[in-house]
Order: C-alpha cells, then structure tokens, then sequence
C-alpha cells in the first residue's frame, strides 16, 4: 500500500470539504433537496460492501441530512406524531395503502367497518384473532402488529 503524507490528505480532504459544504453543512431547504439528491445517487452507485468508500460518504452526508432535519420544527413535529401511533395502525393503514382497501375490506378479518374505524382510531385494539387472521390474509409475521420498540426499552 502507498504511504499516504498527511499533507495530501490534508490537501485533498479541504478541497472535498469547500466542494461539498452545503451538503456537510446544511443550512437551507436548497442545501437539504441537493444533500437528498446527492444521496440517492450514491445509492444507485455504490457498492453493497463494507469497503465500498462511497458507503462512507453515504454515512457522512446521512448524518448531516439527519442533523438538519433534527432542527426542523415540522420534521420533528412529525416524527413525534408517528411515534405515537400504535404499530397495529400503522400496519393496517400501510396495508390499506399497499392494497387499495376500504374499511369494508376488512369484514371478514376484523368485522364491521365501524369496528375497523375505532381500531384505527385508538379506540378499540386488535385482537389474537384479528391478528392470526390478518396474518394469514396478507402473508405477514404477528410480530409486525407489536409495538417492539416499546418491549426492548
């Protein structure tokens, strides 16, 4: 392996460094869109190894994109909301996107469309049943309708 002078690393990182600095230093919606562009690029051009220098410059600009958004009132409005919706909502309401369903698409997993509707509004939860059944309907783990994050705190 070349022995590499801290010079021209040092050279070579300040001029990396002034060339991407609204995307390691976000301070706009301008600086976010181009870092959130510049990231999927780099998906679609690197490597899925470890060794793969572009993965690391994922990992730079990932954690400036997440810095930034952290200071986002909105974003972080958001996320608090998300994180308070049950998992076995967030599952339903993921399947009725994926699938195009209604309430009534529901009736032979859950029953009534007024009884999905308060599932979905917090006011009712699923039971074992529901869940076996939506389970096997849609091919998925009954693990998916438990809020995991809450059990491994």
């Amino acid at each position: 392996m070349l022995a590499l002078k801290p010079e021209t690393l040092t050279s070579s990182f300040l001029g990396f460094a002034s060339e991407a600095s609204n995307i390691l230093h976000i301070k706009s919606e301008d600086d976010y869109q181009t870092a959130l562009e510049t990231i999927e690029h780099l998906f679609s051009e690197a490597k899925d190894t470890s060794d793969d220098p572009l993965n690391d410059l994922i990992e730079i600009i990932s954690r400036a994109i997440e810095k930034y958004e952290l200071t986002q009132q909105d974003i972080v409005s958001f996320e608090k909301v998300a994180n308070n919706v049950s998992q076995e909502i967030s599952v339903i309401r993921v399947l009725m996107n994926q699938h195009n369903l209604t309430l009534s698409d529901f009736k032979t997993e859950i029953g009534s469309k007024s009884l999905v509707s308060m599932i979905l509004n917090g006011k009712r939860n699923l039971t074992k049943d529901h869940i076996a059944k939506l389970s096997s309907k849609f091919n998925l783990d009954p693990a998916l309708f438990f809020n995991l994050r809450v059990a491994y705190k």
